[in-house]
């Protein structure tokens, strides 16, 4: 048995089937996973191209999970760990909130089976603010010179998730993956079924029989056409072009190079984060495209992807002179590092955030057959300074279609086919 000899090198075994992906899809496998409304509960899909096959925008994989099994939420330096199987709520003030995740991944030893595809099967899946370089540049850095946070977003947000699926596309295949933990149960007979049972409720809830219902959407009417909807900015054209020479003012002095300097787009609408989501891979299709479920936020976001490396602490220091409020999940990192190890963390330039809080100026709409709420979605887009830039042309830039106009369309294609239909 394949289970029990790879319990005898390790602690953590993955189980798994594997089905035809011909009735199924990444979005409907994600909505009978997580039911329509339910916008808090952490969850997650992930579509990505093969590795190294950057030039592709078409993905082979798509990684959907839902229910984690454990969270790790940081604001600053005080980090909550909420062990959902235990039923356990701990909180601490630490340094460097990421040695919590490190902390409680020292024991792992997890076993692969020939059978998982070459990519992400399980483990933590989140994101982390751009302010979280702070944690390591305290003195220079600190969280007490932070601008204030209008939208309470957390600094980090990892979930860790035992149960996944993963569709391969070019093998129109369906991976539905279990890991299961020796360390909870008192034998390895009883952690394989124990582990069979959880598997086989997977697997049940995406072979539903009366599967949900998706709107369709007509994309072919609205997909062209679309105007500029960039109306409410953090900064005016006028403060960004500013913002432009003196960057490059510190630039041809030497203490930086390039700088990002970014703003803020502000749009509400009655489209959901999914669907604007659904939108999006539309009329932005990309090597990693992400709808992320987290704490206080819903991030939908695309990306090339790129392991994030820290910033200049001279550039960062400009960037808090520059910009507010503060960036928050834009310029920071979204991804996954599996069970094993691997880390596929994408840098968050193409994102929008939906904060989840509650607000108390959102109106509510009655029209058609479902409440629908009103949601601010935030839409951050700059470009790199570099000594020769022209500000009319970065101010522009911000603006574009590759950059926050392509986000807004994708609101604006969720409005028109599911809002206005």
């Amino acid at each position: 048995m394949k289970f029990k000899e790879a319990s005898r090198n390790g602690n953590m075994v993955p189980l798994h089937t594997c089905i035809f992906s011909d009735q199924l899809t990444p979005i409907l496998a994600y909505r009978c996973l997580v039911k329509e409304g339910d916008l808090e509960g952490p969850s997650f899909v992930f579509e990505s191209v093969v590795p190294g096959s950057q030039d592709s925008t078409v993905g082979r994989y798509s990684i959907v999970g839902a229910q984690p099994c454990m969270e790790v939420v940081a604001k600053e330096n005080k980090v909550i760990t909420l062990d959902h199987e235990e039923g356990l709520r701990t909180e601490e003030l630490v340094q460097d909130p990421m040695v919590i995740p490190r902390r409680i991944a020292e024991g792992w030893k997890p076993q692969l089976i020939d059978e998982l595809p070459d990519i992400f099967c399980g483990g933590w899946v989140g994101f982390y603010s751009h302010d979280m370089v702070r944690s390591v540049e305290k003195k220079k850095l600190p969280f007490s010179k932070v601008l204030d946070d209008d939208r309470n977003i957390a600094d980090i947000h990892l979930a860790l998730y035992d149960d996944v699926i993963v569709f391969d596309h070019v093998e129109q295949k369906v991976h539905v993956i279990h890991w299961v933990r020796l360390n909870l149960h008192s034998s390895v007979e009883k952690a394989f079924v124990n582990g069979m049972k959880r598997l086989e409720i997977l697997l049940s809830r995406v072979q539903d029989i009366d599967p949900p219902k998706l709107s369709p959407g007509l994309v072919e009417s609205h997909i062209q056409g679309f105007g500029s909807s960039l109306s409410k900015s953090n900064m005016a054209s006028a403060a960004y072009k500013k913002g432009v020479v003196q960057a490059k003012q510190h630039i041809l002095a030497g203490e930086i190079f390039p700088n990002w300097l970014s703003q803020c787009f502000e749009r509400r609408t009655f489209a959901d984060p999914f669907e604007v989501y659904r939108a999006f891979r539309v009329v932005n299709p990309s090597p990693f495209m992400v709808y992320l479920q987290a704490r206080g936020c819903i991030l939908v976001a695309s990306s090339q992807e790129i392991l994030m490396h820290a910033k200049k602490v001279k550039a960062r220091e400009l960037t808090d002179e520059r910009e507010e409020p503060r960036r928050g999940a834009y310029g920071g990192g979204v991804g996954s590092v599996s069970f094993t190890g691997d880390k596929k963390i994408a840098l968050n330039h193409r994102t929008i955030v939906f904060p989840t809080g509650n607000r108390y100026d959102t109106l509510f709409s009655y029209k058609d057959d479902k409440l629908r709420r009103e949601w601010i979605a935030y839409f951050q887009a700059g470009d790199a300074i570099v000594a020769d830039a022209v500000a009319e042309e970065k101010q522009r830039d911000c603006e574009s279609e590759s950059k926050a106009a392509a986000l807004a369309h994708a609101v604006d294609l969720a409005e028109a086919v599911f809002v206005k239909k």
